[in-house]
């Protein structure tokens, strides 16, 4: 049954393998969000350079011609959609791939196969980040987008919001002492001395 609270959100879900686009479409569907498939990179920036508007973007990174990191790069070029949060979504296991999809500004790296479960959990958590965006001062917002990688800016975020590192790994499915490295670089990045600074400057601005 659709959800009404997920029925207004379109994902963009890229992908050579047609098997498995058709399974990501099924359990996004079951779970009440819209889909649109593309089959290759070029075709995922067809429809956006089109104007289609996407909340979520799930990208494969070893597909024919351009590789998902080449189209990750090309969709930041494309202003309406250089802040929509993009997933890798990937066969390509291991460290080394998944630090160089952060590098790239991925917002998270879901390897196959996946749990269906935590991967529904990981889109929600992905789509909930990014539609609170409202709540913070936007002219800072803007000026930490600059400044900071896409996976620091949603730690930046959490912490705005008063999450606890140990939270914001649960949440996000990662270590905390991953998480607890991040949130040290976005002070370091940003000058600031405190995580009560991050909450003060993106909720306040620069008052």
């Amino acid at each position: 049954m659709e959800n009404s609270k997920t029925a207004d959100i379109e994902i963009l879900c890229v992908d050579d393998d047609i098997r498995m686009l058709n399974t990501i479409e099924d359990i996004l569907i079951n779970a009440g969000y819209a889909v649109t498939l593309a089959k290759s990179g070029e075709q995922a920036l067809e429809y956006l350079s089109k104007g289609f508007e996407y909340r979520l973007i799930l990208l494969d990174v070893d597909m024919p011609g351009m590789d998902g990191y080449q189209t990750l790069e090309e969709i930041r070029k494309i202003n309406a959609s250089k802040n929509t949060p993009i997933i890798f979504l990937t066969g390509m296991d291991g460290p080394d791939f998944q630090v160089r999809g952060y590098e790239c500004g991925a917002a998270d790296y879901i390897t196959k196969p996946f749990v269906k479960s935590i991967f529904l959990a990981q889109i929600k958590n992905r789509i909930t980040v990014s539609t609170t965006a409202a709540d913070y001062d936007p002219m800072a917002l803007e000026d930490l987008t600059k400044l900071l990688t896409s996976t620091e800016l949603i730690v930046a975020k959490y912490i705005a919001d008063g999450y606890s590192n140990v939270e914001i790994a649960e949440r996000m499915h990662r270590k905390h002492g991953y998480i607890k490295h991040v949130s040290s670089t976005i002070l370091s990045k940003t000058y600031m001395k405190t995580r009560a600074d991050i909450r003060k400057y993106l909720k306040e601005g620069k008052k």
